[in-house]
Parts: structure tokens; C-alpha cells; sequence
């Protein structure tokens, strides 16, 4: 499984789909997208619009998508404990499950996961990496000249480590969005202001 984190605006969504376009470019996958609304068409594989009043909710979804033995599922968010233990359950029986969640920041989002029921063992054995994002708004000649988003990312050991160690002290990750921002103003790309803002961390 790999997740893709952060407010809403932040672009999970936009970069869901160009990682998913990219997935499917590359080979061949059965793959079947749930969503809640499809922000984007996409060719070649079968996308389901849940409807909650119809009985088409992401639970059904994913029931009725894994009869189908895809290699990929994309669930538009997980929104409540019971669509992320399915989702678990399907990327724990070898499906690649790309989804999104909300969640503060990369480590925040282990511990969404344990607060939904999940035991660190299954967040061990199936997550690859979880990607947060974050909007800065970019200054040229002190002025804003639209956004830019900074992804902080958490996989390989540091990923292991944390969910082995979450209720424990831990050192932070080294590319933070703090460390990540700073060096955007180190380079010139943000305000002072961005710098100062209280962030979650």
C-alpha cells in the first residue's frame, strides 16, 4: 500500500492519479479505481463512483472489486476504520492499493492507522511508503507568484522504524516539512512569513 497524505487542496488526489497514469504506462494492470466523486477519466481501466444512498459504498466496492483479482485498487480516501482494514486486507493478499488519508504529516499518519484498529504488524508487513504534501505559496521579487507543494516522504527502514517504535521516542525525519521549508526559503522560493507560521508537525 502506498498513501498519500495531507489537508484538503493539498493535491493527494492530483498526484494519485499521475503516479497511477504513470503505474499503468509502464505495463499491463486489471486495475479498478473507487471514488467518491472520479475527478478525472481515465483510460484502460474501470473506475466505480460510490453512492452511499444506492449501496455503493466503499466497503461494497471493494468487496465486489477484489472478486476481480485486480493488480491495482485505488480507493479515493479512507474515510472510517472499516474501509481501512479492507484495504489493508486487500494490498495484506498481494494487491497494490494506492489511496489517501488525512493526516498531519508522514508520521502523523501511522498513528490515523492505529487509531483505526490497524496493529503495527499489518502496517509492517504491507505499507511501502507514505507520501504528505503541503502548499507553500511562492515569492519572486517579494511577490506571491502561485503555489508549490513540498512532499515529505517516510519508507524503507525509516518507515519500518516508526511503526515499530510509534508510541516510543523517535528521532524526527530529516527531510521534515520544517527541514523542507527552510530550504525553500533558503533558496528564495518563500517568505520569511512561511517560515514563522505555526505549521502541525
Amino acid at each position: 500500500m502506498i498513501l498519500f497524505t495531507g489537508p484538503t487542496g493539498s493535491g493527494k488526489t492530483s498526484t494519485l492519479y499521475a503516479l497511477l497514469q504513470s503505474v499503468i504506462q509502464d505495463g499491463s494492470y486489471q486495475t479498478i479505481t473507487l471514488e467518491d466523486p472520479i475527478e478525472k477519466d481515465l483510460s484502460d481501466i474501470l473506475q466505480v463512483q460510490i453512492n452511499e444512498k444506492a449501496g455503493i459504498t466503499y466497503q461494497a466496492g471493494l468487496k465486489a472489486a477484489l472478486r476481480h483479482d485486480p493488480d491495482i485498487i485505488m480507493v479515493g480516501e479512507i474515510r472510517d476504520d472499516y474501509t481501512a482494514q479492507f484495504a489493508f486486507e486487500a494490498s495484506l493478499t498481494g494487491h497494490l492499493v494506492l489511496s489517501t488519508l488525512h493526516a498531519k504529516n508522514a508520521q502523523g499518519t501511522i498513528g490515523r492507522l492505529l487509531e483505526m484498529g490497524l496493529k503495527a504488524g499489518d502496517l509492517e508487513q504491507s505499507l511501502i511508503g507514505i507520501a504528505s504534501l503541503q502548499l507553500l505559496p511562492l515569492h519572486f521579487a517579494n511577490k506571491a507568484q502561485g503555489r508549490a507543494a513540498i512532499m515529505e516522504t517516510l519508507d524503507g527502514d525509516d518507515l519500518q522504524r516508526i511503526i515499530l517504535q510509534y508510541n516510543k521516542a523517535f528521532r524526527p525525519l530529516a527531510k521534515s516539512f520544517n527541514h523542507l521549508r527552510k530550504k525553500a526559503y533558503a533558496y528564495g522560493y518563500i517568505s520569511n512569513e512561511e517560515i514563522q507560521k505555526k505549521w502541525s508537525e
